[in-house]
């Protein structure tokens, strides 16, 4: 378990570095690796197997170079993180997941300037 909450830790740590460089300087490439691997955390966890749906439509998105979408399933996204983070269990990650929210939602908005 300790090795999962370690993942997630750096998983967190490497996507709000990620997303806070801004859309110019992440590529889509970047974006659907990330994508692709935080499907593979939350497809391990029965309480967030939920949250790979949107993270496919994101990856597929992104595949596709449907900046539209992206943008759009980006802010869907970030509401669905602030709903996990209000309503998770474990407190460890609720600040985080907070500030993932904040920058899902500031990317997109940065994407739509």
């Amino acid at each position: 378990m300790a090795h999962h909450d370690q993942k997630i830790a750096t998983m967190l740590s490497d996507t709000l570095h990620t997303l806070g460089g801004g859309a110019p300087d992440t590529t889509p490439d970047q974006g659907v690796n990330l994508i692709q691997d935080w499907i593979g955390i939350v497809r391990s966890d029965v309480s967030t197997q939920w949250v790979a749906e949107p993270l496919e439509k994101l990856r597929d998105a992104l595949n596709a170079n449907d900046m539209r979408s992206v943008e759009r399933l980006l802010r869907d996204l970030s509401g669905q993180t602030i709903d996990l983070a209000n309503n998770a269990a474990e407190g460890n990650y609720k600040q985080d997941l907070q500030n993932l929210s904040t920058a899902l939602k500031d990317f997109a908005q940065g994407m739509a300037s």
